[in-house]
């Protein structure tokens, strides 16, 4: 064995340089210094593409769950979409009725303030309940009935006349129930049914920001000459309320957001692959360099214990 190792008929080349070990154990050490060089170059070269795999492959999974979120996002602006305008359409109904109690509620209060107002005397032109009983009791005691009669008579006026002041005295009290019931009807009418301030409007206004998103930010003033005299600065932002963003929807097709991110997870994705073909090529190599290596040393290691034992 120490002789086929020694021999430098084994592994003759013929190249003809004289600085080559033609002995095969100097040979393999040659090769081995070779072989290691070759595979560090492939392993630093294989890490980088692992690295480079693996930072594709975070921000590849970063953009797929914002991709993801959007999608989820969208589908609950949906939802609440459906749900407001259920509660439009219900809001709506409400209105109808409100505004015919209203009207009702009016025509009511009228009636009754007719009913009362036939028991007074407003002008020369109609007599009133109260007036007249007056009047038709004078009459009965200036005629030429008997006493009797009269007592009689003017008794019955009396308890007639009687009731009607009872009546009279609840005016007041039934008015005020009325026009109270009257007011909280108008106040929910107009709580839930005005054009401007409404809860119909708001929810409808609520809709329309989700169905066709939150106008654009104005753009306040930057620079120009200020008037004389004049404290207000152009550069600071024109609204307060309006420094920080608005959130954006619809948020799907018709979004630059929703584009923006779903074209970079793509690029991501594809970006993503193809390091993971190289890495995995380039793996295969240095796996490779790395199998030649363990050979040659396991080699030398061999033949220099049959040396050491010759």
């Amino acid at each position: 064995m120490t002789k086929f190792m020694i021999d430098r008929a084994c592994c003759e080349n013929g190249s003809g340089v004289d600085n080559q070990p033609k002995d095969c154990l100097g040979k393999w050490k040659q090769e081995l210094e070779h072989v290691s060089n070759e595979y560090n170059e492939m392993l630093a070269e294989t890490n980088s593409y692992h690295d480079a795999y693996t930072n594709s492959l975070i921000w590849e999974t970063k953009l797929h769950r914002w991709h993801e979120l959007v999608k989820t996002t969208d589908g609950k602006a949906d939802e609440v979409v459906n749900v407001l305008q259920f509660l439009a359409d219900r809001i709506n109904l409400l209105c109808k009725n409100s505004h015919c109690t209203v009207e009702a509620l009016e025509k009511i209060i009228c009636l009754v303030k007719r009913i009362f107002d036939a028991f007074y005397s407003y002008d020369e032109d109609q007599t009133g309940l109260k007036d007249k009983i007056i009047a038709f009791k004078k009459e009965v005691e200036c005629s030429n009935a008997s006493d009797e009669d009269k007592a009689e008579a003017i008794k019955c006026i009396e308890n007639y006349e009687a009731k009607i002041m009872i009546v009279c005295e609840l005016q007041t009290a039934i008015l005020d129930k009325l026009l109270e019931t009257l007011k909280c009807t108008i106040l929910l009418d107009h709580f839930f049914c005005d054009e401007n301030s409404g809860l119909k409007q708001k929810i409808i206004g609520i809709i329309d920001d989700f169905e066709l998103g939150l106008p654009e930010e104005e753009q306040c003033g930057t620079g120009g000459q200020q008037e004389e005299g004049n404290d207000y600065d152009p550069e600071f932002p024109c609204d307060p309320e309006k420094v920080k963003p608005k959130p954006k929807f619809r948020i799907g097709q018709e979004n630059t957001y929703f584009n923006e991110v779903a074209e970079a997870y793509e690029t991501a994705k594809e970006k993503t692959r193809t390091l993971k073909e190289k890495w995995i090529s380039h793996k295969k190599n240095s796996d490779n360099k790395l199998s030649h290596k363990t050979s040659l040393t396991e080699a030398i290691r061999a033949a220099e214990a049959a040396e050491s034992g010759k």
